[in-house]
């Protein structure tokens, strides 16, 4: 027995009622193993104590970071007294239960586990070996922050199950805690597995049955391969990189309004299935922009710093937005890419990682060239955000060039008709002048005398109109006299005329916010001059206005209903006219007129500035009153724009010039409406701005100037790199960079197997678990840098990797030591994310539809989920077609009511960045595939594609064949009794009712 297992036995009662305390048992069966500090107790400490106690904070003048001091005792002593666990002021501490005492203080306690681990280490002597800690030779690296090297390849026992270098690091892990792999999968499973996890669809049957049947030893390759280059990977794979580019077609805040930034969602897919390097990647998104000569494609790659979130409710501070959007970029990119939690570091130097303030505001004026995005006047905002159009795609392409044909034959077509009708001209321009003569011509009547019975004043103006002032009465009767020679009059027109004497302009004399008038009767009376006595009531007919108000229109001016008349309200401060035929024709020589205008309406809603006018001619056919005037001309004295607007006239009245006219215009109204698709896109400012740290991340509180820059604990930009988003970009993605292929390769990782090899994947950090395989991880991430960042090439090694290919199926050995598979000793076994819950379905009931890119789509949904809220809120049309089934990538995603069967099956609602999404069961889960309209749809078309099977006998085989087509895999005979009895019990219920 080692010299510390003695001390431990003999410790004192206390030592062992502090082990109770811990969690420890008093009967001591068997020795724990040996604990290692670098990979067991550093990491703890790092994780639960530096905060408070490490390099840059020192609470209690006590240090748990530095060897010297923990062992051999700082100011307050040492706090570790190897193989004395009564005396580690350490361990008393985090073993307490007593409020205030145990440590960490404010934070969770430590677990059991972790107790006893802790424990154990002061029990075998508190080994620390040096090298590791702040006061040591060489100080201890974070391994995260290490340069990734690729570690030499283990060689674990049982050789034969590897298939590529993945297995031999897991399998020396396995080995190493005595367990073994599991069996390859059923062919079945394990060709669903493969599908879901490469294009996220299932297999048909056929293929099923195929791989099933085949004795090639590449068979399973090469399918891996035909998934690779299907066009569906990019699909299913751009699904998780959208929420990390937190992809949404919506702004955000109150009524969320729509954008247009799809185009930058299929350049995601496009450069998936392209395989387009990482650092590629990586760069066209930063900085694609700044490329010299940047393609369109490179712009719209741009888009992913586009995606921010933008306020435009009333209120907001443009200059706030903006800074907003750029500490999103920053805290994004720091997640994406470096795996870290930088969002702390706004406000002050990260307390766990490497990280200062400044040098977050040094990442920030990297960021910080762009412009506003946010326009208003203080109660009302616009999103302007830079954007880009972008080429006309081909089929408006070919759009266009069938309306452009159409255009020209069109233009042909009105060419020759004229051409062909102006052989007739003089004959039609004979008659023309003929019809002129008659055609009706407005005559300004001179005023004789003006009264007005509520003693208004009036003068009379020189155009022969009466302005009326003075005097306001409530209500008034207006007489107005006049003479005329004119004959065959046969209308007559009242002008109620503006003046700037009047409130408002006019024309009525009300108040000056309203200067309506109403005007209930026109009589006119009219005859020879020589006397009253022979003055005829004229009989008025068929009244017309320019504007008649929606209670009170021109037919009350004549209608003998002092109730009824004619007003204006809301036209103000403009003039308007009414007009009325006579039954005869009137007139002659010494004519006298007196027209009588009642107004009872009340509170002096008169008329100010009134005229009348005779007609005298043809009610119809009616010339306008230009063309009159050059017809009066001799056809030797007309100008050549005389000609021009009489040969307009001319073809305006033959119906087949009308007709391609109009059918022009249409064509030329298609035309203009081919407008080209924007895209949101990043441009940077000519004139850079000043970057500043920000006191606690408040931008209106600016302290000291900083210029870009990177992370001081990460390797420097290399000499020649531009200190701008190219710049920054290529550093990311720099060999040299340690986080970036690490991150990537173990985000992949996650997606595939459920779980990283770094299970947090956004935070590799001190607060982040320790990686399980750390070897693996390195060697993936030198594998992916070493091979052009090819994602597919990685996505390759796992899918064929053997470690991949195993059975789900766990003993209860297997969940009695690895509960949560982290040595991965068989095969993932995940729920599938909410967009493929749907293309699942959907391809299984024959509705999928695999139309590629374009704008989002709609498909159903349940009514009032868009509760529609402020100005210009986007409407959910559902879409109609095959739009409704189209993949999920393609939905409609709106932040403030993402689509409801999504959100039920853990979807984000993409505001920010997110890296995993949560999984989580819930009723609403089982009640969206009852209820949901869209699943009601797709599973009655999954009924008639079985009821329409051929060659099937009965229920029980439409039922095995039904279980094949939704799981991959065929029914066993309980399974298959089980769902008959289902589906009889359910088909009696509903005979029933």
């Amino acid at each position: 027995m080692q010299s510390s297992d003695l001390r431990w036995k003999r410790t004192s009662w206390l030592a062992m009622l502090i082990c109770a305390i811990g969690g420890s048992s008093l009967v001591i069966a068997q020795q724990p193993e040996r604990v290692d500090f670098k990979e067991q107790i550093w990491p703890l400490l790092e994780a639960h104590c530096f905060s408070c106690h490490g390099p840059g904070k020192q609470e209690g003048s006590l240090r748990l970071d530095a060897r010297r001091v923990v062992l051999t005792g700082g100011t307050s002593g040492p706090a570790v007294v190897p193989g004395n666990v009564a005396e580690s002021i350490l361990y008393q501490r985090v073993a307490s239960d007593a409020v205030g005492d145990q440590m960490p203080l404010e934070a969770e306690a430590l677990g059991e586990d972790q107790r006893a681990l802790l424990r154990h280490w002061i029990e075998q002597g508190a080994e620390w070996p040096l090298g590791i800690g702040s006061d040591a030779e060489s100080v201890e690296v974070h391994w995260a922050y290490q340069r990734v090297e690729r570690p030499r390849l283990p060689l674990p026992r049982r050789s034969d199950w590897i298939r590529n270098p993945i297995d031999t690091f897991v399998l020396d892990r396995l080995n190493q805690q005595g367990q073994r792999p599991s069996q390859r999968a059923e062919p079945r499973r394990l060709l669903r597995r493969l599908y879901l996890d490469l294009v996220g669809i299932p297999p048909t049957i056929e293929e099923v049955e195929a791989f099933a049947a085949s004795t090639d030893p590449r068979a399973y390759e090469r399918i891996v391969e035909k998934l690779l280059a299907s066009p569906l990977y990019g699909e299913r794979w751009a699904r998780t990189w959208l929420d990390l580019a937190r992809y949404a077609d919506s702004n955000g805040y109150q009524a969320d309004q729509y954008r247009n930034i799809w185009p930058y969602r299929d350049w995601v897919i496009r450069a998936m299935n392209a395989d387009m390097p990482f650092d590629q990647f990586t760069l066209e998104q930063l900085a694609g922009d700044l490329l010299p000569s940047s393609t369109v494609d490179q712009k719209i790659a741009t888009g992913f710093h586009r995606l921010t979130t933008c306020n435009v409710e009333a209120g907001v501070d443009p200059e706030a937005n903006r800074v907003n959007q750029v500490i999103d970029r920053v805290n994004t990119t720091g997640t994406v890419w470096l795996g870290t939690t930088i969002t702390c570091v706004q406000c002050h130097s990260h307390k766990y990682d490497p990280f200062l303030q400044r040098e977050y505001y040094q990442l920030f004026a990297f960021f910080n060239n762009t412009p506003l995005e946010v326009e208003g006047n203080g109660v009302t905002y616009n999103f302007i955000g830079p954007t880009m159009d972008l080429p006309l795609s081909e089929n408006q392409q070919v759009q266009f060039a069938t309306l452009e044909a159409e255009k020209k034959s069109l233009e042909g077509q009105i060419v020759s008709r004229r051409e062909a009708l102006l052989a007739d001209r003089q004959t039609w321009e004979a008659e023309l002048v003929t019809v002129a003569a008659q055609a009706p011509r407005w005559h300004v009547l001179q005023v004789e005398s003006f009264s007005s019975l509520g003693g208004a004043s009036h003068e009379i103006l020189k155009d022969q109109s009466v302005l009326v002032s003075g005097k306001r009465p409530d209500r008034d009767t207006y007489t107005v006299t006049l003479r005329s020679d004119l004959e065959q009059i046969s209308g007559l027109k009242l002008d109620a005329l503006t003046h700037q004497s009047l409130p408002g302009n006019g024309p009525g004399r009300h108040v000056k916010e309203r200067p309506n008038f109403v005007l209930n009767e026109l009589t006119v009376q009219a005859g020879p001059a020589d006397g009253d006595v022979g003055l005829e009531m004229l009989t008025l007919h068929t009244p017309q206005a320019d504007f008649s108000q929606q209670n009170l229109k021109v037919a009350g001016l004549i209608d003998g209903d002092p109730a009824t008349g004619w007003a204006i309200n809301p036209q103000f401060g403009k003039p308007h006219f009414a007009t009325v035929l006579t039954k005869k024709k009137i007139g002659g020589s010494g004519w006298k007129f007196i027209v009588t205008l009642e107004q009872n309406y009340g509170g002096c809603r008169t008329i100010g500035r009134l005229r009348i006018s005779a007609m005298t001619g043809m009610p119809s056919p009616e010339i306008p009153e230009p063309l009159l005037a050059i017809l009066e001309k001799p056809a030797a004295k007309r100008s050549e724009a005389d000609q021009e607007k009489l040969d307009e006239y001319f073809f305006s009245l033959d119906a087949e010039i009308q007709s391609l006219v109009t059918q022009h215009a249409g064509v030329q109204k298609q035309l203009e409406s081919i407008q080209p698709i924007t895209t949101l896109v990043m441009i940077e400012q000519e004139q850079p701005r000043e970057t500043h740290l920000l006191r606690r991340g408040d931008f209106k509180d600016p302290q000291q100037q900083v210029q870009p820059g990177t992370p001081g604990s990460l390797p420097p930009m290399e000499e020649g790199l531009s200190t701008d988003r190219v710049g920054l970009a290529r550093w990311l993605a720099n060999r040299d960079n340690p986080l970036t292929s690490r991150v990537t390769v173990n985000r992949w990782w996650a997606d595939i197997f459920g779980r990283g090899i770094v299970a947090t994947e956004e935070d590799f950090g001190t607060q982040g678990d320790r990686p399980t395989h750390p070897d693996l991880l390195d060697w993936l991430a030198v594998e992916f840098m070493e091979n052009d960042w090819s994602m597919k090439h990685v996505h390759r090694l796992i899918v064929n990797s053997a470690t991949y290919q195993q059975s789900s199926h766990v003993s209860p050995g297997q969940l009695q030591q690895d509960p949560q598979n982290l040595l991965l000793g068989r095969g993932p076994r995940i729920r599938l994310s909410a967009e493929m819950i749907r293309d699942n379905a959907l391809e299984v009931s024959g509705l999928l539809s695999h139309k590629m890119g374009g704008p989002p789509v709609y498909p159903p949904q349940p009514a009032g989920i868009w509760r529609h809220v402020g100005r210009n809120e986007p409407k959910y049309n559902t879409s109609s077609g095959t739009d409704r089934f189209r993949r999920g990538i393609y939905v409609f995603w709106r932040r403030s009511a993402p689509y409801p069967s999504f959100t039920n099956f853990d979807a984000p609602d993409r505001a920010s960045c997110v890296v995993r999404r949560s999984r989580t069961n819930t009723p609403l889960q089982a009640l969206t595939l009852l209820n949901d309209p869209a699943f009601l749809e797709i599973a009655r078309h999954l009924a008639q594609r079985i009821v329409d099977l051929p060659e099937i006998a009965d229920d029980r085989q439409r039922m095995a064949q039904a279980f094949q087509l939704v799981v991959s895999r065929r029914a066993s005979a309980g399974e298959l009794d089980t769902l008959l009895e289902f589906y009889r019990t359910e088909l009696a219920r509903f005979q029933e009712n």
